[in-house]
């Protein structure tokens, strides 16, 4: 397309011809085998991807020796070579270049996961991880030295058209160069210079090992974003020293483990936030620098190569959601494309939090490339959805897609449900643009919505459906208190949708997601905001990248936050609380966020008539993952 004239130009990486400028950047994915070996799941999973348009995948961490084994896949043993051919086969054979990640996690890994003691260049515990690691000897450096070349020439067997030196967010090379992590005194500490010195050999080893024309990719982070950590102004020395050395791109991101938050960027930051740091290391050296960093939106990255500020644009969390983002990009099906909203809770929440494979909340499907395909209905059957919440809308667009025909009956005026109300608060405007993707994908494909219409037993029943799906969502839960009935108490959906009705002067009660959203969007309009919550802490079920940031907000806009606090009772010009001792605090209106409950009045009466399948929050009130992934497995299984 003309209006992508850069995007979708051919770019090339050392003497590698790129067939457009888009990457898929290591990220990963929790779907290796116990030992790092390449499963059929992660197959599958980089099989769509590389066949949705991406110019190259670049395949996640591979472990080059066994002390930093069981996080990711294994590369380390040449035992490792004929499953990463069978995957570098299949990125090829769908039509996009296939690159691995090298990579050694330092002291960013604990000795229960690999089993041995794990390694640093001084035994200084990473934040997170807080395990003390073995100070690397020079003996066992060059060890490490001698392991990243002997990973390359195994990709390059392998047949991955190029490798990627992971010198980023806090791993083991980049613990070598940066002064936050690194306290040694001989040769490969103290200057810059020395610092350097582990990543300048093993581009020199892996060099010796794989021939000169092999190009050889190096992510760092511009920014560390700690205290005492790398700078751009460093990096800036510190990327010509590479290219000299051999590196023919420069991958440009962000973070360490204790600024992961930046690592893999929430809603809350900005799209492109990182692309500046790109722009600053292009000045400094001539070979091609990536920049990522919530790079979802084509034009942008047009933008972005456009203006110079970097040679190729890697998406990573976009092709989570949308495998064939790029495709539909080239195709001018642009508005069919669906978007990653950054919520990071299918993906990098569930892996690192729940311990499962990432996915996408939007795509249900990723990961699940196997269970989930995309066939037709044997039959046509008609399929009736009760509710157009995100469940509702996702299930009628799935069924439909699939041949059903199928009716969506929503009591109210609009779409959207809980998913509309979420995109209400700061930060949260992308969901916004997924309610409005849903709408005009139920008009495009023929779902045939009713507006302002219950789903009585009469009017289902008139439908004779084969299927009914009850996605009727869930209901706020009220407190036990007295005076909750009084006229000023106001539930948090409402005082979301009409917050001109709401006073100076608020108490929201509950510190879950909805409450502290609810807060800051109050507080920001210039209300006092007071949230009080009977736990030992507030937004529970927020992922850690965004409850830090909305913390953050919260603190800036003066909300102040009570936990441990009770709410014993609500009167005509405020609320009385118990904590250490009983305190009131005056309000103008006092709003309730203590959780919902379920709704599925509907589902014994409508049973009568059809098999019920209920999905989302009317099966149980959870997020907006199970909602989705219910919507998938009902309908395909149609």
């Amino acid at each position: 397309m003309a209006e992508f004239k850069h995007l979708f130009s051919p770019g090339k990486i050392g003497n590698l011809e790129l067939k457009n400028r888009l990457i898929m950047p290591a990220m990963g994915s929790g779907m290796q085998a116990a030992d790092g070996s390449v499963t059929d799941k992660l197959y599958h999973y980089h099989r769509v991807r590389a066949a949705g348009g991406t110019a190259m995948l670049t395949v996640e961490i591979a472990a080059v020796h066994p002390t930093s084994k069981g996080s990711g896949l294994s590369i380390y043993d040449d035992k490792y070579i004929p499953g990463l051919k069978r995957l570098a086969d299949v990125i090829h054979q769908e039509g996009a270049l296939a690159c691995i990640q090298l990579w050694h996690a330092g002291r960013q890994l604990n000795s229960s996961i690999t089993g041995m003691p794990i390694v640093a260049p001084s035994p200084i515990p990473c934040p997170l991880c807080q395990e003390e690691p073995k100070e690397l000897t020079k003996e066992e450096i060059h060890e490490l030295v001698e392991a990243y070349g002997d990973a390359a020439r195994r990709a390059k067997e392998a047949g991955f058209d190029c490798i990627e030196l992971h010198g980023a967010h806090g791993y083991l090379i980049a613990q070598f160069m940066s002064p936050y992590s690194n306290k040694r005194t001989d040769e490969y500490g103290g200057s810059l210079e020395n610092r350097a010195r582990f990543a300048l050999e093993i581009i020199a080893n892996i060099r010796s090992k794989v021939g000169s024309d092999y190009p050889i990719l190096y992510r760092f982070s511009g920014e560390e974003k700690v205290a005492g950590g790398l700078t751009i102004e460093d990096n800036k020395k510190i990327a010509p020293m590479l290219v000299e050395q051999g590196v023919d791109c420069l991958h440009v991101s962000v973070g360490v483990y204790e600024s992961l938050r930046y690592t893999v960027p929430p809603m809350d930051l900005d799209r492109g936030f990182n692309v500046w740091a790109a722009r600053e290391i292009k000045k400094v050296v001539s070979v091609p620098v990536v920049a990522v960093g919530r790079i979802n939106d084509p034009y942008l990255a047009e933008e972005i190569l456009a203006r110079g500020d970097a040679d190729f644009i890697a998406i990573g969390r976009s092709l989570l959601t949308d495998p064939a983002w790029p495709k539909k990009v080239q195709e001018g099906k642009y508005e069919e494309m669906r978007y990653c909203i950054a919520c990071n809770q299918g993906c990098v929440d569930r892996l690192l939090l729940e311990g499962k494979h990432a996915t996408c909340i939007l795509n249900p499907a990723c990961g699940r490339e196997e269970e989930f395909t995309y066939s037709p209905v044997a039959e046509p059957k008609k399929v009736v959805v009760v509710g157009g919440g995100p469940a509702g809308m996702e299930a009628a667009r799935v069924a439909r897609e699939r041949g059903c025909e199928v009716v969506l009956f929503e009591k109210s005026s609009k779409l959207g449900g809980q998913w509309r109300l979420a995109a209400i608060p700061q930060k949260k405007e992308e969901i916004h643009g997924d309610v409005q993707w849903l709408i005009k994908s139920l008009s495009r494909t023929g779902v045939d919505v009713r507006l302002n219409t219950p789903a009585t037993v009469e009017n289902v029943k008139a439908e004779n459906p084969d299927l009914i799906i009850l996605a009727t969502g869930a209901k706020p839960s009220m407190p036990d208190v007295s005076g909750v009935d009084l006229p000023h108490v106001v539930l948090a959906p409402e005082a979301l949708e009409n917050p001109d009705s709401i006073g100076q002067n608020v108490v929201v009660v509950g510190g879950g997601a909805t409450g502290l959203e609810t807060a800051e969007y109050l507080a920001g309009q210039g209300r006092k905001v007071t949230v009080i919550e009977i736990l030992e802490d507030v937004g529970r079920t927020i992922g850690p990248a965004r409850k830090h940031f909305l913390m953050e907000r919260l603190e800036e806009l003066g909300v102040d936050l009570r936990v441990h606090t009770r709410l014993k009772e609500i009167t005509p010009d405020g609320v009385e609380i118990c904590c250490e001792e009983d305190e009131f605090i005056p309000a103008d209106n006092v709003v309730i966020a203590t959780g919902v409950q379920s709704i599925r009045d509907l589902e014994g009466p409508l049973s009568s008539i059809a098999k019920v399948e209920v999905i989302g929050d009317a099966k149980e009130p959870r997020q907006a993952t199970e909602a989705f992934y219910e919507a998938h497995v009902v309908a395909r299984s149609i």
